[in-house]
C-alpha cells in the first residue's frame, strides 16, 4: 500500500480542532492528486470550499467527542404534514463526552504540533460549540500571537494513503520539517520507522485517545499502536484510569453519557445518532396522527440499539468475523464490551 508525505501547515484559529481531527493546508495542493481514493469528488469540493485547507481525520485513533452532531435523518415518504403546533420537533444539537480527557487530547495534540503551551483561547460559537480565537507560536526566540483564520503557520507534514467517505484525508500528522521530499511515496515499512514521531502515536501512548482500527490500516502499523495502547492501559494512564466499558456501564438517562460515563467514542456517536433517529420517528408519527409529541431527550432507546445497523467486524486475536452485537452487549440500561476496542477492526 502506497503512502504519500505531504508538507504544509496546520490551521486551528477560527476552527474547532479536537484530538483526532484538524485542518491542514498543503504547500503543493497537486500532491493530493496522488492519493488513490473512492471519495475524490467530495474531497475536491471540501478543498475548494476551504480555500486550500481541508479537514484531516487522524488514522488509528478515536478521541472523546467535544462537539458531535448527529446526521440528518431522511423523512418518510408517507409524511402528511410538515409541522404541527402539537408536535415539537427534536433538535439535532451538539453533544460532547465528559470534558476532561477530550479537552486534554486536543490541547496535547496542538502543543505537540507547535502551538505554545497554555496559549489556546476558545470562544463560544453557540449551540454548545466553540472555536479557537487565538493561539501563540514560537518563531526563533520570539513568540507571535495569531488571531486570523488560515493565517496561523503551524508547520508540519502528513502521511496519507486514503480519504474517508466525508472526503477527509486519513492522516498521520507530524510536527516541524522532514528531510524527505514533499510529495514522496513511502512504503509501509518506512512509515513504521517514523510512526512514533506522529501526533497519533503521542496521544495513544499517553492514554488520551481510544484505538480505532479500520481494515485499511496495515497490521504492521496497527501493531505499533496496539503496543502503545496496552502499555497505557497497564499504567492506567488518563482515560484508562476511568474507562469502565469492559466491566459494563449502567445508565438510565442520556445525560449520563455526556456528563458522567466514559465510553468508546464510536459507541457514543452510535448512541447519539440512535436517540435522534428514534425521536424523529416519534415526531413524524405524531405529525401523521395529529397528536401531541414532546421529544424524550433523556431516553436512551437501548432496547432497539442494533435495529439501525449491526455491521460485521473482525476480531484480531480470534481471527474471525463477528457481528457488532456479539461483542457489545446492550440491554435497556447497560452497555458492556466483551472484548477491548484494540481487538476490533471495523470493516465500514
Amino acid at each position: 500500500m502506497d503512502y504519500y508525505l505531504i508538507k504544509g501547515e496546520f490551521h486551528v484559529v477560527g476552527y474547532s480542532p479536537d484530538g483526532d481531527s484538524l485542518m491542514f493546508e498543503a504547500n503543493n495542493p497537486k500532491h493530493w492528486n496522488k492519493i488513490v481514493t473512492n471519495h475524490r469528488e467530495i474531497f475536491d469540493e471540501r478543498l475548494a470550499s476551504g480555500g486550500g485547507s481541508v479537514q484531516l481525520r487522524l488514522q488509528g485513533i478515536d478521541a472523546l467527542e467535544t462537539h458531535y452532531s448527529p446526521s440528518p435523518v431522511a423523512k418518510p415518504k408517507d409524511l402528511k404534514k410538515k409541522s404541527s403546533s402539537k408536535a415539537e420537533k427534536p433538535k439535532m444539537g451538539k453533544f460532547r463526552q465528559p470534558a476532561e480527557y477530550g479537552d486534554l487530547a486536543t490541547t496535547e495534540l496542538l502543543e505537540y504540533l507547535g502551538v505554545e503551551k497554555g496559549s489556546l483561547k476558545w470562544k463560544n460559537s453557540g449551540w454548545g460549540g466553540a472555536y479557537l480565537s487565538q493561539i501563540k507560536i514560537k518563531s526563533g526566540k520570539s513568540v507571535r500571537t495569531y488571531k486570523k483564520k488560515n493565517a496561523d503557520p503551524i508547520k508540519g507534514y502528513v502521511v496519507v494513503n486514503d480519504m474517508d467517505r466525508k472526503g477527509r484525508p486519513i492522516a498521520w500528522v507530524f510536527p516541524g520539517s522532514s528531510s524527505t521530499r514533499d510529495g514522496s511515496r513511502l512504503s509501509a515499512s518506512k512509515l513504521a520507522g517514523i510512526l512514533k514521531k506522529s501526533g497519533n502515536y503521542k496521544l495513544v501512548s499517553n492514554g488520551l485517545v481510544y484505538p480505532y482500527f479500520f481494515y485499511t490500516l496495515e497490521a504492521a502499523l496497527r501493531d505499533i499502536l496496539m503496543h502503545a495502547v496496552t502499555n497505557a492501559q497497564r499504567q492506567k494512564m488518563n482515560i484508562w484510569s476511568v474507562d469502565k466499558t469492559s466491566k459494563g456501564i449502567t445508565t438510565k438517562k442520556f445525560s449520563q453519557i455526556t456528563d458522567k460515563h466514559l465510553v468508546f467514542p464510536y459507541l457514543f456517536r452510535r448512541m447519539v445518532k440512535h436517540q435522534y433517529r428514534r425521536m424523529m420517528e416519534g415526531y413524524w408519527q405524531a405529525l401523521n396522527k395529529g397528536t401531541k409529541y414532546t421529544p424524550k431527550t433523556e431516553a436512551l432507546f437501548l432496547d432497539t440499539f442494533f435495529d439501525d445497523t449491526n455491521p460485521y467486524i473482525f476480531m484480531i486475536k480470534e481471527r474471525e468475523f463477528k457481528r457488532l452485537n456479539e461483542v457489545i452487549r446492550v440491554t435497556k440500561t447497560k452497555i458492556k464490551f466483551s472484548t477491548p476496542p484494540e481487538n476490533i477492526v471495523f470493516l465500514s
